[in-house]
């Protein structure tokens, strides 16, 4: 198996659609990232948000990629899970006025299946199929906290590993507005409360 072959990251309001935008300055951290060995304990998501917005339970996933050579390209969505503790947020950049920093690590039941998903992809490779694995970090479900309109809505991902031992940006400022599609899906969001 390649090392990891690509990044996927991505922002939606209510699908996949949207930013695949990386910050240059984040793809050489990014680029050390070997899927086949990153230390699951380690892998950490952060999103800010506006606080209009708020991440819904089991909203924010990290999406693996797997393609083995002559067959089809395969998506596994793993739920990342909230961390509490402010100091699951250190390292991170204070969010801007009005933004809040929600920080996620992977479940141990997700764990185990990313590990049975690259144990699988080892495997393959030792018959000699070719194969790659990318990891996206994709912010999917959000509900509305305040009903406030809003001039812009920037979005920031995040994503730390054993590699990368900080936290690297995978999307800066992208603003859900700017994009006419999520732009209008945003007005269909419930309310938090709902």
């Amino acid at each position: 198996m390649n090392r990891l072959a690509r990044v996927l990251a991505s922002a939606a309001a209510l699908m996949l659609a949207g930013c695949s935008s990386v910050p240059l300055t984040s793809i050489p951290p990014l680029a050390r990232i070997d899927a086949r060995t990153t230390d699951l304990s380690m892998l950490r998501v952060a999103v800010q948000l506006p606080d209009a917005l708020r991440p819904r339970s089991g909203g924010v996933k990290l999406d693996v990629v797997t393609k083995v050579a002559g067959e089809a390209e395969t998506r596994t969505s793993f739920a990342m899970m909230e961390m509490s503790d402010p100091r699951d947020r250190a390292g991170l950049p204070a969010p801007p006025l009005g933004s809040s920093t929600y920080a996620y690590r992977l479940s141990p039941g997700d764990a185990a299946r990313f590990e049975a998903l690259r144990a699988s992809m080892v495997e393959q490779g030792k018959q000699g199929k070719r194969g790659s694995m990318g990891l996206g970090v994709a912010a999917k479900e959000f509900c509305r906290a305040n009903a406030a309109s809003q001039g812009s809505l920037p979005v920031r991902i995040y994503l730390m590993t054993s590699e990368t031992k900080s936290f690297v940006p995978v999307v800066r400022d992208f603003d859900l507005l700017g994009d006419p599609a999520m732009a209008g899906g945003l007005e269909s969001i419930q309310s938090c409360g709902q």
